[in-house]
C-alpha cells in the first residue's frame, strides 16, 4: 500500500501520498490520535470501545468499534492491520507504515541541534489535536495534557533558537523566532521578556516599548494582573537609556547650529524686519515731500 502520513498539529489529517487526504469521521480522528500518542502500548478492544463511545453500552460500543475499522480499511484500500495491528483481543498503531508528525517532531528535538530544532518547530502548525472535540472526561483530560506537554516542549524549543541566533548575532533570525515564542503563549511574560530584550539589542527601542505595553494589556485584559518585577525593571531600563540619549542629541544639535566649524564663517542673518524697512521708508517719504514743499513756497 501507499505510504500514510498522519497529521496530529492543527486537525487531525491521515494522507496517502502523494497528498490524497482521507476522510475521517470523528471517532476515527480520535481512535488514531490515542493510538499515535501510545504507540508503545497495546489496549484491549473492549478498553478503547468504552472509551471512544463512552455514552453507549457494552455491545453497542464495540459494535461501533469493528465499524469504525471496517470504514478506517476500506478507505485507505487494504485491511487493518496495515495501519492497525487487532486481532480479537487487543489493538495497536502499526509505527512501520504511517509517519506521525509528533514523532518527527520529537525525534527532531532529541538530536538538539539547531537544524534539527528549526525542522521541529516548523512541524508544530498548531496546538495537538486542535480541532477535535471530546464527549468523554477521560479523553478530554488526556488530550489537554497532551497539548500542554507538546506546546511546552515547542516553547522550550524556540526560546533555545532564539538564544542561539542571538549569540551567533543573528538578531533579524532571533526577534523573529521570539516572535512566534509570544504568539505560542501569550501570557507567559519570559517569552515577552526576551522579545523586549532583542529588539532593545537591535537599537529598536521604540518597538521594544510597544511590546512591553502589548504584553501589559494583554495580561490586564486575560488575568487582570499586572506585569512581573523583572518586566518591568526591564521597561524602566530601556525608558531609562531612551531618556539619556535624547537630551544629549538635542544639546549637541543646538551647539553644531551655535558654533561654526573650523573654516566656516558663521551664517548670515537672513530674517529681515519689515516694520523697521516700513518706518524708514515713510521718514524719506516725509522728508522727500517736505522739500518739495518748500522748494515751491521758495520759487514763489
Amino acid at each position: 500500500m501507499e505510504p500514510l502520513s498522519l497529521t496530529l498539529f492543527g486537525d487531525v489529517k491521515l494522507t496517502v501520498s502523494p497528498n490524497v487526504e482521507i476522510s475521517l469521521p470523528r471517532k476515527t480522528q480520535i481512535l488514531l490520535a490515542y493510538l499515535a500518542s501510545n504507540v508503545d502500548k497495546r489496549f484491549t478492544r473492549d478498553k478503547l470501545a468504552n472509551l471512544i463511545w463512552a455514552g453507549r453500552s457494552e455491545g453497542q460500543a464495540r459494535q461501533s468499534f469493528r465499524q469504525c475499522l471496517f470504514a478506517l480499511a476500506k478507505s485507505i484500500g487494504d485491511d487493518t492491520t496495515s495501519l492497525v495491528d487487532a486481532d480479537r483481543h487487543h489493538v495497536s498503531l502499526n509505527p512501520d507504515i504511517v509517519k506521525v508528525d509528533t514523532w518527527c517532531f520529537e525525534r527532531l528535538l532529541a538530536k538538539g541541534t539547531p537544524d534539527a530544532m528549526q525542522q521541529a518547530v516548523a512541524l508544530y502548525i498548531d496546538d495537538f489535536a486542535v480541532s477535535v472535540r471530546f464527549e468523554d472526561e477521560t479523553l478530554d483530560s488526556w488530550c489537554a495534557s497532551e497539548r500542554t506537554r507538546l506546546r511546552e516542549l515547542c516553547f522550550e524549543t524556540l526560546a533555545k533558537l532564539s538564544s542561539h541566533y542571538a549569540d551567533t548575532a543573528r538578531l533579524d533570525e532571533a526577534i523573529t523566532t521570539s516572535r512566534r515564542l509570544v504568539a505560542l503563549d501569550p501570557l507567559r511574560e519570559d517569552g515577552h521578556r526576551t522579545l523586549i530584550r532583542l529588539f532593545s539589542r537591535a537599537g529598536r527601542r521604540a518597538d521594544a516599548i510597544m511590546q512591553y505595553h502589548h504584553c501589559l494589556n494583554i495580561l490586564r485584559t486575560e488575568l487582570n494582573v499586572m506585569p512581573e518585577a523583572a518586566t518591568m525593571d526591564l521597561y524602566s531600563d530601556i525608558k531609562k537609556r531612551i531618556n539619556e540619549v535624547e537630551p544629549t542629541a538635542e544639546i549637541a544639535d543646538h551647539s553644531s547650529k551655535q558654533l561654526p566649524g573650523i573654516g566656516e564663517s558663521p551664517p548670515s542673518k537672513a530674517t529681515v524686519d519689515w516694520k523697521q524697512v516700513a518706518l524708514v521708508a515713510g521718514w524719506l517719504f516725509f522728508i522727500a515731500l517736505a522739500a518739495v514743499v518748500f522748494g515751491v513756497s521758495v520759487g514763489q
